[in-house]
């Protein structure tokens, strides 16, 4: 908890070194347990895989559903249970649109790599939405975030099983963050105005 407490103090800056640090880890881990357990030819494949139509189709659609999930749980769950001890305002409200683009990419890119394209693969979709789940651990101690995170987890595990295209999952990755942190940013803004 006090540790928690601290990273909220921390200044904007060095908030944002620790997400572009810790993503850029994980992208490296990701890489090397594709490249050392599974082989990057399986890999390749499903990258070209962004040549489809029907790609970008999952990927919108997988999004925009997350995004509507999220939207529904804001107006019936109450407030508090959602409250993430405003973590991802202050980060996101921070951001300037394109910073925002940069680490959505790589957010969804490392994540997507590491949990969909090597857990996943090697271990199947319930190890692989346990660890998701638990290494957002400033969630852990708040059961609805867990619950939620752990769903949405299921959910990218099932179209990348459906799919068997990694990319349909960054996409639908990219667009739930993204959506969501322009949403907290010009939320912020028009508060302001007001």
């Amino acid at each position: 908890m006090e540790n928690e407490l601290n990273r909220q103090n921390l200044p904007i800056s060095q908030l944002k070194k620790s997400v572009y640090g810790t993503q850029l880890i994980i992208l490296l881990i990701a890489i090397l347990c594709i490249g050392f357990f599974l082989g990057f030819s399986q890999l390749k494949n499903e990258l070209l895989a962004f040549n489809h139509l029907k790609t970008y189709i999952w990927g919108l659609v997988g999004g925009m559903t997350l995004v509507v999930f999220n939207i529904l749980l804001n107006y019936t769950v109450p407030e508090r249970f959602l409250d993430d001890g405003g973590f991802n305002k202050k980060f996101f409200t921070s951001l300037t649109i394109f910073e925002m683009t940069i680490l959505c990419v790589l957010i969804a890119l490392s994540e997507e790599l590491f949990f969909r394209g090597f857990i996943q693969t090697k271990f199947g979709i319930v190890i692989a939405s346990i660890i998701f789940a638990v290494v957002h651990f400033r969630y852990v101690k708040k059961p609805i975030l867990l619950i939620i995170v752990l769903l949405e987890s299921f959910f990218l595990g099932y179209l990348f099983m459906k799919t068997n295209n990694l990319v349909v999952v960054f996409i639908t990755h990219f667009i739930l963050d993204y959506v969501l942190g322009l949403y907290m940013k010009l939320s912020l803004e028009s508060e302001e105005e007001k």
